[in-house]
């Protein structure tokens, strides 16, 4: 090559470097608008979440139309993203779950019992109990007990803090048991591993708690 020839060749490759990386940031900050709108959506759906609680009405359904219009915003973003937590997950699998989409529901659901396997044991027990909720009132009873016992098996007993997770698991498991089998199902069961559960905690403060808790039929 000859020497006059190497400033164009340094030219030309300096140009398509200078392209390259406008082309990089013109696709960063499309996804960083892409996020933030993610977030967003997933903030209004938690917030519309409580309002949920609304009697039937002109208010609730204008709620519900608005929460299944994010739902589905939320689910067609979430397909362009790679950096979703789980916790977001949640949020959009109850939405879909609340405004009829069982199988984006689902979906959303394991979803977030994938992202929590890098977030810690706490994040996988409020995902796979989150799902087995789903599943009690599915009617897939079986699959629910096993992401039950998942929940249970992910949070461990190390601590009273464990414990204690466990003990509120148990006690939902219990109420999820007599809401989808009318003779009770596991209840009883569940709710004696509870007690046993208590009896382990090593705060007197803690037993006291989590007992008034098991005692408590709305717990």
């Amino acid at each position: 090559m000859q020497a006059a020839g190497i400033p164009a060749l340094a030219i030309s490759l300096a140009a398509l470097a200078v392209s390259l990386y406008g082309i990089a940031e013109r696709r960063g900050a499309s996804r960083r608008a892409e996020r933030l709108r993610f977030v967003t959506l997933i903030d209004e759906l938690n917030t519309l979440r409580l309002e949920h609680l609304l009697p039937h009405g002109d208010a609730a359904d204008a709620v519900n139309a608005r929460a299944e219009l994010l739902a589905i915003q939320a689910f067609t973003l979430q397909r362009r993203l790679t950096d979703i937590t789980s916790p977001e997950y949640r949020a959009l699998a109850y939405a879909l779950s609340r405004s009829g989409y069982p199988a984006e529901a689902d979906q959303a659901w394991r979803a977030a019992i994938d992202a929590a396997e890098d977030e810690g044991p706490v994040q996988t027990l409020f995902a796979r109990r989150g799902y087995a909720f789903f599943l009690f009132t599915a009617g897939r009873v079986e699959k629910a007990r096993d992401e039950m016992g998942l929940a249970i098996e992910a949070i461990g007993s190390a601590d009273d803090t464990a414990r204690v997770h466990q003990i509120k698991t148990f006690k939902y498991w219990a109420n999820d048991e007599r809401a989808a089998n009318r003779t009770g199902g596991r209840a009883e069961e569940l709710l004696k591993r509870a007690e046993q559960a208590v009896t382990l905690l090593e705060s007197e403060h803690t037993r006291r708690r989590m007992r008034s808790f098991l005692e408590n039929a709305e717990g």
